[in-house]
């Protein structure tokens, strides 16, 4: 074979290799969590851990839940905390880090002091947890991760979730021990102009970050035995959406 015959030959396979990369990084691309895989995906956590270990399952994921909730806060404060702003209520709204898409959230507010009272009327992981048939796992989620968010944001921040649309009642209801007066209110919407989507992360991001903190806990308080419960819930969650959305994660945290 000459050279220019061996060129020709490494050119057509790394053209063959390259094809096969740009394939795969369409495939990526085109992989978009949202909320509904975020909740299947902690459901699945859930399901397996419950199943497994009974009521030392539901501390596990208790933990795993707040373990979350507080690196998220933790996250949002960060970020705060970078820009000058102080951790309090006002800051707290305005560093959200996540968006619905249309229709999959109503949010309403029930009074403002002297406390500030919020409400959901419809929520996108408890729809999701009832198509997948995954509600009686997907509600230990709502248990805990509102508290866990706020008290990761500031360590003297505390609230309750009164009700809850995933055990059955027709809204979720959210005390958040902090007043929301005029004020508060026009700083709230001049802070979120001004960061405008700069806080926020898609879910390809959160769903990944979930993956990681659930198995992290499941690791630190099941041993050997979480590995086996973390395979279980990545097969069920690829039977259901594809190796792709498993794939999408694995950059993401």
């Amino acid at each position: 074979m000459n050279v220019s015959c061996r060129r020709f030959k490494n050119t057509t396979i790394m053209a063959k290799l390259l094809k096969g990369c740009d394939t795969k990084m369409v495939n990526l691309e085109i992989a978009h969590c949202t909320i509904k895989h975020h909740a299947v995906l902690f459901a699945l956590f859930a399901k397996y851990t419950i199943k497994g270990f009974g009521e030392k399952g539901k501390e596990v994921i208790y933990s795993g839940v707040e373990n979350y909730g507080h690196e998220r806060g933790k996250r949002m404060a960060e970020r705060a905390i970078a820009n000058g702003d102080v951790l309090d209520f006002v800051n707290y709204q305005a560093y959200g880090e996540w968006v619905p898409e249309k229709d999959e959230m109503e949010f309403g507010i029930l009074k403002t002091e002297p406390e500030f009272v919020s409400n959901v009327t419809k929520c996108e992981w408890c729809q999701s947890w009832k198509k997948y048939n995954l509600l009686d796992f997907g509600k230990y989620y709502c248990i805990n991760i509102d508290a866990a968010v706020f008290n990761g944001f500031n360590e003297e921040f505390d609230m309750k979730a009164t009700s809850n649309l995933s055990f059955g009642s027709d809204h979720c209801e959210f005390h958040w021990r902090n007043p929301m007066n005029k004020d508060d209110i026009i700083k709230l919407t001049q802070k979120k102009e001004k960061l405008g989507t700069s806080c926020t992360r898609n879910f390809n991001f959160h769903t990944s970050h979930l993956l990681h903190s659930m198995s992290k806990t499941l690791n630190d308080r099941l041993f050997e035995d979480a590995q086996l419960i973390i395979n279980k819930v990545l097969q069920e969650y690829v039977l259901l959406f594809g190796k792709k959305y498993l794939d999408v994660l694995n950059r993401q945290y």
